[in-house]
């Protein structure tokens, strides 16, 4: 059953269902998988369309967005939605592709990416990747904290400040070849003397032998 939400105008193109996925006026369902942040897809994105009930276009900050469903570099097996004064993005998968889960621990393989954000349009990863996701996921688990290993204190000044500590890249994490998206894990140097990178939240030491495998320069 839908939920029939009253038009503003004769161009609306998607409805939300009861069980929150969106549909197409084509039929097609598509199935939320995560927001900006947790979830990256790459491209140019287009809109396509809005979502019955809601209004067509918000302001935030200086710009005026359009809320509903964008298509990326064309393709609208992935899209993206932008919900009426919500800076951040929410992302869909069309529900016949989806093979598994969109989660960390469905991942097949991890990529390290340098100069990456969530609007990139252009996603290069180096050649080297993780290939043992599960080894991979339960060492960093199960290992230090980059608190409680001390890493802050090799970037801390005398006045608090920090020096030479930056975000140096991203790990990605794919879930199926076929879907153009990524779970992003963030990895940030501490003056190029150790990484850590950010698991559930959680920011723990990426161990050297790690960062041999990953880092390529």
């Amino acid at each position: 059953m839908f939920f029939f939400f009253v038009a503003c105008n004769n161009d609306v193109e998607f409805t939300e269902t009861q069980n929150k996925t969106i549909v197409s006026d084509d039929g097609a369902e598509y199935t939320f998988v995560g927001n900006e942040g947790r979830v990256w897809c790459f491209g140019e994105k287009e809109f396509i369309g809005h979502v019955a009930g809601e209004k067509n276009f918000f302001a935030h900050l200086t710009m005026i967005i359009k809320a509903g469903m964008y298509s990326v570099n064309g393709s609208q097996d992935v899209l993206v939605r932008y919900l009426p004064d919500n800076e951040f993005y929410s992302i869909y998968v069309k529900s016949d592709l989806l093979k598994t889960e969109i989660s960390l621990d469905n991942c097949i393989r991890f990529e390290f990416v340098k100069g990456l954000s969530s609007y990139s349009t252009d996603y290069s990863p180096s050649q080297k990747a993780i290939t043992d996701c599960e080894h991979f996921l339960n060492e960093i688990r199960n290992g230090e904290t980059a608190k409680d290993a001390g890493l802050y204190e090799l970037v801390k000044q005398p006045d608090g400040m920090l020096k030479n500590c930056y975000v140096y890249g991203y790990l990605c994490g794919v879930v199926q070849e076929d879907i153009n998206l990524v779970i992003p894990l963030q990895i940030v140097s501490f003056d190029d003397k150790a990484y850590s990178i950010n698991l559930d939240d959680v920011e723990y030491v990426l161990p050297e032998e790690w960062i041999k495998e990953l880092i390529v320069e």
